[in-house]
């Protein structure tokens, strides 16, 4: 009797090769979420020369960039940054270490690799910045 068989050659083997594939391609796309999720590491230079450096931590609720500076026993939790498409400009303001006033406003760049860039200035009270933070 003759018997039909419409799996193209392709064995049970290679068929669950083939899906694991495909899943693993997916969930590799899917990683990457919202632009600016994730760790972004930059430095500053003081005045006196002496270099600091600066990690944001940072998630997208849907409506708002929230995140955390410098995680650790000193770290401070800001809310209420925002990212404008039209530009990619990001800006977020909030109360540093001691209190003092601090924001950032920026562009990101290098949309379309993993380790993006967000260069811009960074204001703590009185003193100015320029720096440039990559997404680790």
């Amino acid at each position: 009797m003759l018997q039909y068989n419409n799996d193209w050659g392709i064995g049970p083997m290679r068929k669950a090769l083939l899906s694991l594939l495909l899943l693993i391609s997916g969930a590799a796309v899917a990683q990457e979420g919202f632009p600016l999720d994730g760790t972004w590491r930059g430095e500053v230079v003081n005045k006196d020369g002496s270099h600091r450096t600066i990690v944001l931590v940072m998630q997208y609720d849907g409506k708002q960039v929230n995140g955390t500076m410098n995680p650790g026993p000193a770290s401070v939790d800001f809310t209420g940054g925002k990212l404008n498409p039209d530009g990619w400009k990001f800006s977020v303001a909030f109360k540093g270490t001691q209190g003092a006033s601090t924001q950032f406003n920026g562009t990101l760049s290098k949309l379309g690799k993993y380790n993006r860039e967000l260069a811009g200035k960074w204001t703590e009270g009185t003193n100015s910045f320029d720096i440039r933070f990559v997404h680790e």
